[in-house]
């Protein structure tokens, strides 16, 4: 009998939890779900943060502080570990509610420490809170965000951004860019590359994928050409050939923007391929604000986040409410099961 993995000796999931960028809500929410009474139990909740300042910020909200404080070597250590721990990142001088070049390096130094965890196997899935791209990038990070971030971490080359909800799931084309640039990223190549990445994907995650909906780019996906070419051109070549890989899924496009989404909110489709970011975002959070949840296709690991920002405007105040980062930790226990 082969020996089994450090997953299997565990007796629950560990959960790697990034607290963001230190000067916005991310610590709080990160605190409040690892003590959300409804997740006890169910998972070892390990948090990549300053020690001092999660502790600080814990007493200055009235909440319990009984995490451990360990050291990032001590995850390689198969013994069990206590529910809640701190993985001590340091983060310098940090003003609460006032992001910073500073505060953008330690939010990056916690993604840092958590995938190293995860390569290495000692986690189990990576749960992360929001960091702010601006701060973010002038501490020298030259990335878009999380996505592509962990992407290059993990020299994953074959990524996309989706999110989920019960009823409603959509994946990305386009990530990161500007409006204006969307067209031109927009090629057959590409979308073939998203809709083979759902379907080799969503399986592993036990997610549906036999109905594949295409969104168009153009109003009414085009209009046969007089709106646009983008959908005959590049969608139309892609979903053909995406259909004779993939026989077995119905996969259908390209749809108009703006009805696919109701269409599949209401049964009709398992997931939406959407061509840009706003396209596919609008409606996830019109119909499921903090309860939808982003995923990353494409890691060695499960990654879940948030579907929200830094919000430094709320930070400290005790008013950030953690419920998507809650959902975020359910949906990562949900997605390991598979």
């Amino acid at each position: 009998m082969p020996p089994l993995s450090k997953t299997q000796r565990r007796t629950h999931p560990r959960l790697g939890i990034t607290t963001g960028d230190p000067a916005g809500i991310g610590p709080e929410i990160s605190l409040r779900a690892a003590l959300d009474p409804t997740l006890d139990g169910a998972c070892q909740k390990i948090l990549f943060g300053c020690w001092d300042l999660l502790s600080s910020r814990a007493a200055a909200l009235g909440l319990p502080f009984d995490f451990v404080r360990i050291a990032s070597s001590a995850l390689e250590n198969e013994e069990a570990l206590p529910e809640r721990c701190v993985v001590d990142v340091a983060a310098g001088e940090i003003v609460t509610g006032q992001g910073s070049k500073t505060s953008g390096a330690a939010a990056a130094r916690n993604i840092i420490e958590c995938v190293s965890a995860c390569r290495k196997g000692v986690l189990d899935a990576m749960v992360t809170a929001p960091l702010n791209k601006r701060f973010f990038q002038e501490a020298g990070y030259s990335f878009p965000g999380h996505t592509e971030f962990l992407a290059h971490l993990t020299g994953t080359t074959e990524f996309a951004m989706a999110f989920l909800t019960e009823r409603l799931k959509v994946v990305l084309a386009t990530i990161h860019i500007p409006l204006r640039s969307v067209a031109d990223n927009i090629t057959p190549e590409l979308i073939y590359r998203k809709l083979r990445l759902i379907m080799q994907e969503f399986p592993k995650l036990g997610l549906a994928c036999r109905k594949v909906a295409v969104a168009g780019i153009n109003p009414h996906a085009g209009e046969s050409g007089l709106l646009g070419r983008e959908e005959k051109d590049c969608l139309e070549p892609a979903i053909q050939r995406a259909r004779e890989e993939f026989p077995q899924a119905s996969i259908q496009g390209a749809l108009p923007g703006d009805t696919i989404f109701w269409r599949a909110y209401n049964g009709e489709f398992d997931v939406v391929l959407a061509m840009y970011h706003d396209q596919g975002l609008a409606p996830i959070k019109l119909l499921g604000f903090g309860g939808a949840v982003n995923v990353t296709l494409g890691l060695p690991f499960v990654r879940t986040s948030v579907d929200h920002g830094t919000a430094f405007e709320l930070a400290g105040q005790g008013i950030a409410r953690p419920d998507s980062m809650i959902n975020a930790m359910r949906w990562a226990l949900r997605l390991l099961q598979c």
